[in-house]
């Protein structure tokens, strides 16, 4: 076996013949139409014997096979055998492995959770930490694990059509932690009973599990099937957290403020262990202690400066309120953009609204100076912004817009998509919306501000990219977003664009930073898409350009698996595959580069042929062929061997037809090309092109 798993080439054995070939010289003054040379007994010879014979060779190779793969490799198998979760060592730099220190490490307010916590999972071999996100979860199960004594420790990153145990790894002595927040669909109840099974499984090697979940997401049945290992731990007492780390940091001689009176009120609302982590940061930056007040009020989200502009034009009528706050959100979700993009977005809101924006209004309205400036909103050249002595302000305005009116949410969603699809906004400006809903949906953790970012106006779809694409990353909501983007390609109803959404991101830094996960996608991407999509073809082409390894071993692996062929979805993914990376020159280039091996060789003789026979390919790989036949025509390195690998493709039985496909040349003459093809089909093929003379 080589290193991914594949069979080495065997010789053939004694019953194992060559592809059959005439003896019969071609008369070389004649020009064979392929229809007539293929109907010739020898043509029958051919077609007789090859592909039962390639078909036997590529599965004996195929089950032999390994079905575990290292851990890289088992993520090209994802959509060909079910689900895989993906293992990433926790490193000795990892920030929060850090914060799980001795010296470092706070526990939770609420220690006798923290015990309970510890004792399931000593006991039961797993343990749930169900606690609202932004409470040091995994830095609490990290710290548990190391108590229990575990060296080894993974996060276990899961691509999965469903939640399941049976990808889950169960090597001796591990910990491990899964992340089970922010789920798009949630588990079933009986996968409360197979975690426990799970955990007894795991105990017996020496082994841990820890699952972080949220009571949004954990609760029901499942948690009433879980409760005996799980644990409600509470965020760490935030004062004993900031001191903590500002002692690990640069900034330990600030500790003594954090007694000032600028901080009482702070600790007595217990913050969370994100916003505990945010303060210490914040007084990190402080340079001297007359900065505090005011760093704090920035911490607090500007609460009095907030207020100040919602209250403004409180004496006037209802619709004089609105206006004014529908300038000071207009302006929050663009801050730093147009002056006329923040009066055109705040006019929408009101619209949004019902209220009155018709010409005659708008003119009888203040000028867009007066109602900028009723907002707070300052100019700056063509530019406006919030507030700019108050870091921060806009966010703070959006926050409070999303926490103080929550029944909202969707007409406010709505408004502010709306806004970075409108096409009378700048596209500069329409990409500060889209960064500040994305950061919002990241601080709010509010999963629907992302779906409906997929849906926004294809003309502006490239914002939604670069959106998603960020948040893709984010630690905790990306996990959320990357299995959306499995979803939208692994169901066949999924809209259109939001196919190519996927398909862009995969084909940009996210799927080139995570190559494994984007194959997965774009695979069966593939299969969603027209055979020879465009888009797709370019996708695998940035892949190919910059991680030609995986995409070598994920092509080499789904055009080996018998399953693959067996089943008619996967089979038109893997083609489409096949089709995509071929495209393209580098692509092609990448799959010939094994070709002279005969395993290889044989592979893509079959990808090609089962292209050719499935539903759409017909045209697609005829299209293809020509390429190859206008990129290798003139290319002496390459050509026999394009050409013989193409004999093997259109010689055997049911493929004979394409030659009249591809035979003719633009200007009705026979392609020499495709000539010398056709001859090597039968053995015979033509003297090189070029001869010396005596």
């Amino acid at each position: 076996m080589n290193g991914f798993g594949i069979g080495a080439p065997r010789e053939p054995g004694p019953q194992e013949v060559p592809l059959a070939r005439t003896t019969e010289p071609a008369d070389p003054g004649r020009d064979f139409g392929a229809v007539e040379i293929l109907s010739s007994p020898a043509g029958q010879e051919l077609a007789s014997g090859a592909v039962g014979q390639l078909q036997s060779r590529i599965d004996q190779d195929a089950v032999a096979m390994s079905q575990v793969g290292d851990r890289n490799i088992q993520a090209y198998m994802l959509f060909l055998h079910g689900d895989f979760v993906n293992r990433v060592q926790v490193r000795p730099t990892d920030a929060e492995f850090l914060a799980a220190d001795d010296k470092r490490f706070v526990p939770p307010r609420n220690l006798a959770q923290w015990k309970v916590g510890l004792d399931a999972c000593r006991r039961r071999g797993v343990v749930i930490l169900n606690a609202p996100s932004g409470t040091g979860r995994r830095t609490q199960a990290l710290r548990l694990l190391r108590d229990l004594g575990l060296q080894q420790i993974d996060d276990l990153v899961p691509e999965w059509s469903k939640v399941s145990t049976r990808p889950l790894p169960d090597d001796q002595g591990c910990g491990f932690v899964l992340d089970l927040s922010n789920l798009p669909e949630p588990p079933a109840a009986q996968f409360g009973a197979d975690l426990a099974a799970y955990g007894e499984k795991l105990r017996v090697k020496g082994s841990y599990l820890v699952v972080l979940a949220t009571p949004d997401d954990w609760n029901g049945h499942l948690a009433d099937r879980t409760v005996e290992f799980t644990a409600w731990p509470e965020s760490p007492d935030a004062q004993m957290l900031v001191e903590t780390e500002l002692r690990a940091g640069p900034a330990a001689d600030r500790i003594d403020w954090l007694n000032g009176p600028e901080l009482t009120g702070i600790w007595s609302g217990n913050p969370s262990a994100r916003e505990a982590q945010r303060l210490a940061d914040v007084i990190a930056r402080a340079k001297k202690r007359d900065e505090l007040a005011l760093l704090v009020d920035e911490f607090r989200n500007w609460p009095t400066a907030v207020e100040s502009l919602l209250q403004r034009g409180g004496a006037e009528a209802r619709d004089t309120v609105l206006a004014i706050r529908a300038t000071v959100w207009a302006g929050a979700l663009l801050d730093g953009g147009q002056r006329s993009s923040v009066i055109r977005a705040s006019d929408a809101l009101q619209k949004e609204l019902a209220l009155e924006r018709s010409s005659a209004h708008v003119l009888a309205d203040a000028t867009s100076t007066s109602r900028l400036k009723a907002a707070g909103i300052e100019p700056d050249g063509e530019r406006v912004h919030h507030d700019q002595s108050k870091p921060g302000l806009a966010t703070a305005i959006l926050r409070s817009l999303w926490t103080e009116f929550p029944t909202q949410r969707g007409l406010i969603r709505r408004w502010a998509i709306g806004v970075v699809g409108d096409r009378g906004i700048p596209e500069a400006d329409a990409r500060l919306a889209a960064e500040a809903l994305r950061s919002l949906a990241v601080d709010r953790r509010d999963r629907s501000i992302l779906d409906e970012l997929a849906d926004v106006q294809s003309s502006r779809r490239s914002l939604a990219v670069e959106t998603l694409t960020e948040a893709a990353g984010d630690p905790e909501l990306g996990r959320y977003v990357r299995d959306r983007l499995l979803q939208w390609v692994s169901n066949g109803g999924t809209a259109e664009h939001k196919v190519d959404l996927v398909v862009e991101i995969c084909r940009g830094k996210w799927g080139q930073a995570n190559p494994t996960m984007a194959l997965t996608r774009l695979g069966k991407a593939a299969g969603h898409k027209n055979l020879g999509s465009d888009a797709v073809c370019q996708a695998f082409r940035q892949l190919v350009i910059k991680r030609p390894d995986e995409v070598r071993k994920a092509v080499d692996q789904w055009l080996t698996d018998p399953r693959a062929w067996a089943d008619p979805q996967l089979k038109r993914q893997v083609l489409g595959v096949f089709l995509a990376v071929i495209g393209s020159d580098e692509g092609t280039d990448l799959v010939l580069a094994g070709a002279n091996e005969p395993t290889a060789r044989e592979r893509i003789v079959r990808a090609w042929q089962g292209l050719l026979s499935i539903e759409g390919g017909e045209a697609a790989g005829v299209a293809q062929m020509q390429r190859w036949r206008a990129r290798f025509d003139q290319d002496d390195a390459q050509r026999e061997m394009v050409q013989n690998m193409l004999a093997e493709v259109l010689g055997a039985s049911g493929f004979q037809r394409f030659f009249d496909m591809v035979m003719m040349d633009d200007s009705r003459t026979v392609s020499p090309f495709w000539r010398e093809t056709l001859r090597r089909t039968y053995g015979t093929p033509e003297p090189p092109r070029e001869t010396s003379t005596p």
